[in-house]
């Protein structure tokens, strides 16, 4: 039974992994999310520190290591993962078809100005669509964390650098 429990926790975490990351991703860097955290990973990641390595896509990932998420907030993440799937599927597939029209305009024997402006226009709302999917995930994993988790999440975002306007 606790292997079960170990490895549902586990998918959960792997799940929310690919829930979030891309909505971290804009403007966040490699500091160490669980700088300071014992090391209580296994081999394929853990209930308190995510997935191991190797796991990719989108998602929050490493962001909510060591955050000890309980089980129901695990399987609240679960739940928002999987109903985001088939449109997170459908706007990967919209960005990767844009940028394959842009490259096909790019690369014609005569350029065309205004393919390559209908192609740019539909790259830019496949991206903005994206990136309102992630902003709204990552809103409602916010939702669902405690007060404290959310400031330990805040406490680790890099601060930009002072010389911007």
């Amino acid at each position: 039974m606790h292997n079960m429990n170990l490895t549902r926790q586990t998918m959960a975490a792997a799940l929310l992994a690919a829930c979030c990351a891309t909505a971290f991703a804009a403007g966040q860097s490699g500091a160490p999310a669980d700088a300071g955290q014992p090391a209580e990973q296994g081999p394929h990641g853990g209930p308190e520190r995510g997935p191991g390595p190797g796991f990719g896509g989108h998602g929050f990932g490493h962001h909510l290591h060591g955050l000890r998420l309980s089980e129901a907030q695990q399987d609240r993440l679960f739940a928002i993962e999987h109903a985001a799937a088939p449109q997170r599927r459908q706007q990967d597939k919209a960005v990767r078809h844009a940028h394959e029209a842009l490259r096909a305009v790019g690369d014609a024997a005569q350029f065309d100005e205004a393919r390559a402006g209908a192609a740019s226009r539909e790259l830019g709302q496949a991206i903005a669509a994206q990136a309102l999917l992630e902003a709204r995930l990552h809103a409602q994993v916010l939702a669902i964390l405690s007060p404290e988790q959310r400031e330990q999440l805040r406490q680790r975002r890099p601060q930009p650098p002072q010389d911007r306007p």
